[in-house]
């Protein structure tokens, strides 16, 4: 089992990450001084195929888990579904009982349950034991947590901590191979940004590869983790444009997820990936990016089976959404450019015209 700190003070918490470590998830909340009740929060299928061992691994650390499912959908990430998941935490509650919150699923059920611990008594603890690479690698790591408008992505939320990220690689086994490919996207992702031998290890292999070389997967995962982490530890709460870095492919991303109304059309990777085309493109164009480095992204994404194109998407509705998004700044959107595989800038001065013809080759190909 690898060990991964996030240094921050009083809210240091570790992640822990290995094959079959699972079991002991009662004992390392118990280290980490979680006395009361857990609550543990998931999905239906999360819970068929793991939640008897999640119990099991609770019970024999002394404790007496209470369960709530969510619906596994990005719809479950909204204002109704998290008023429902704090009325439930209150019907448990009752003096001496300390609640805290177990989050057992994917980045619906961290983000989601997360906001929920930061809201619930002005905040409770909380632990992340994300199931899918995705959450793995991004989602479950960094305190960000929130749920959707109609009008965009996450646009309510708060930076809260856990007390535990443990990642157990036994969970991807049963992952279906579409969520292990928009986990890659994550991944790629942290390459290009900040470690070029983790870009470098992707180029070498394929999802299927990958997915049975199991010290090779300890180490791209461990590789993308510490990447995240570093960027959280010297940039929390995203005030001197280091944490805006992990953003790279998501101001486009966001608005494709929001332009299809968050329906399962693509999957947050998914739309990840297509963001880090634009993003990559656009660099090109201002003569940022070389050209080999620009193809060698889209080769890697390809490569990992991940999308290139979106056909059918709307200009208006894109526009739309980037004009809602977070990462907006000096009445521009706020664009991760790479320089070169493992470097990154942001930037707002993003000429339009220039944004424009690179959504236009994007979405004609």
């Amino acid at each position: 089992m690898k060990k991964i700190s996030v240094d921050l003070g009083e809210r240091r918490y570790d992640i822990l990450v290995g094959t079959g470590i699972l079991k002991g998830l009662g004992r390392e909340l118990r280290r980490r001084g979680m006395g009361g009740r857990p609550v543990v929060i998931s999905n239906a299928t999360v819970l068929k195929r793991h939640g008897a061992a999640v119990k099991r691994a609770l019970v024999s650390a002394g404790y007496a888990p209470a369960v709530l499912t969510v619906a596994d959908s990005e719809t479950s990430k909204s204002l109704p579904t998290l008023c429902r998941l704090l009325d439930r935490l209150a019907e448990l509650d009752r003096p001496g009982r300390r609640l805290f919150l177990v989050l057992l699923g994917g980045g619906v059920v961290g983000d989601l349950g997360g906001l929920a611990a930061g809201l619930y008594r002005r905040g409770i603890r909380y632990a992340q034991v994300p199931t899918t690479l995705l959450a793995q690698v991004d989602s479950s790591i960094g305190g960000k947590t929130a749920v959707d408008l109609p009008h965009g992505k996450n646009l309510v939320g708060l930076i809260y901590q856990p007390r535990l990220v443990l990642i157990d690689l036994a969970f991807l086994r049963t992952l279906p191979d579409r969520q292990f490919r928009s986990g890659l996207a994550e991944v790629i992702k942290c390459g290009v940004i900040a470690d070029e031998r983790l870009f470098r290890l992707l180029e070498r292999t394929t999802p299927e590869k990958l997915r049975r070389d199991e010290p090779l997967l300890r180490e791209v995962i461990s590789r993308a983790v510490r990447v995240k982490a570093a960027v959280v530890e010297k940039d929390e709460r995203e005030t001197k444009n280091l944490r805006t870095l992990l953003n790279f492919g998501h101001t486009f991303g966001h608005a494709v997820e929001a332009a299809v109304g968050f329906r399962r059309a693509f999957t947050h990777g998914e739309a990840v990936a297509l963001g880090m085309q634009v993003a990559s493109d656009l660099s090109r164009r201002m003569g940022r990016m070389r050209e080999r480095d620009h193809r060698r992204l889209m080769e890697l994404i390809r490569r990992m089976g991940l999308p290139v194109r979106a056909p059918g998407l709307s200009p208006v509705k894109l526009r739309r959404a980037m004009a809602h998004d977070k990462k907006w700044g000096k009445g521009k959107n706020r664009w991760v450019l790479p320089d070169r595989i493992g470097r990154c800038v942001v930037r707002d001065a993003v000429p339009e015209e220039t944004v424009r013809l690179a959504i236009k080759n994007f979405l004609e190909g």
